[in-house]
């Protein structure tokens, strides 16, 4: 299954990354206007569109695609599945249009960050034409039909061209990677700081912005929906001032990515209460070291 309804007009759809089922979820907001928010990988767009199928939504319905950051998780099938969908529209923050126009140097950062084999297993963006695009800038308001509208929030720090969707209506919030990891199975939150742009300044400011919207629940790419929306909010903001703290320390001592990871990891074992992590939550820590390092070397 790839389509679950999480509530009267909005389904998760398991894009199965790599396989792998809740670890990267897109949304589906059905109605007059059905609106997909977020992707997955160029190479799960198949499942995408075997999730709307599942949904009763044909591609040729959908009329918008929100991918709320060019990250390949979020944006890789835009590409892909506008020429599935040739009545759809694609919604983006004004800092990601050149990068969805031309991925080429989305596409040069994530091979230095993941490499040449895992970029081939993820699948690169197909480039979107920009009468397709239309860009959106700190706020902005999306009539989704049927009384439902949307509003997009400009919402930086895991990246600068990120935004989140709150639906009006029933206050449910899209969040992007503007909160941490929280994988099925896993009780243990993992903050999404990645190269090349996090800055944890903008994430918590983002947090705080976020919360003064009062969402009555989060829809969180990685991965569900979620009732414990304070909760993840002071999680995430905790522990993104935690992780920047001790990874600074242990970069100040001279580790390497490797050696920063693995003292990360044996954290995140211990708050999950697991011996061994399953690899793709692994990957996730080892990104978010790298960006924090990254992060770290840029300003200190």
């Amino acid at each position: 299954m790839y389509a679950t309804k999480v509530s009267d007009r909005v389904y998760i759809v398991d894009t199965y990354a790599l396989g792998q089922p809740g670890t990267v979820g897109a949304y589906l907001v059905k109605g007059p206007k059905p609106t997909l928010v977020d992707c997955g990988y160029a190479s799960s767009y198949g499942n995408v569109l075997e999730g709307l199928a599942e949904a009763g939504t044909m591609p040729s319905d959908v009329r918008y695609v929100v991918p709320t950051h060019v990250h390949l998780d979020h944006a890789g099938a835009a590409g892909r599945l506008l020429k599935e969908m040739p009545n759809a529209q694609v919604i983006a923050h004004e800092k990601s249009v050149p990068h969805l126009v031309d991925p080429t140097r989305l596409i040069e950062s994530s091979t230095k960050v993941f490499g040449v084999d895992v970029m081939k297993l993820y699948g690169l963006p197909d480039p979107i034409p920009p009468d397709r695009i239309t860009a959106v800038g700190e706020e902005a308001s999306l009539d989704l039909g049927d009384g439902l509208s949307a509003t997009l929030i400009h919402t930086p720090g895991h990246a600068p061209h990120q935004i989140s969707v709150v639906l009006d209506r029933t206050r449910a919030m899209f969040t992007a990677d503007a909160v941490g990891i929280v994988y099925p199975g896993m009780s243990a939150l993992i903050p999404t700081t990645p190269p090349p742009s996090f800055n944890p300044a903008d994430l918590v400011e983002t947090i705080g912005n976020l919360r003064q919207t009062k969402p009555a629940e989060l829809l969180v790419p990685h991965f569900g929906a979620r009732k414990d929306v304070d909760w993840v909010f002071e999680r995430t903001t905790e522990l993104v001032q935690m992780w920047v703290e001790e990874v600074k320390g242990l970069w100040k001592e001279g580790m390497s990515l490797d050696e920063a990871t693995g003292a990360m990891l044996a954290e995140v074992s211990r708050d999950a209460g697991m011996a061994d992590l399953p690899i793709y939550a692994q990957v996730s820590v080892r990104t978010s070291v790298m960006g924090i390092i990254h992060y770290l070397e840029k300003n200190f």
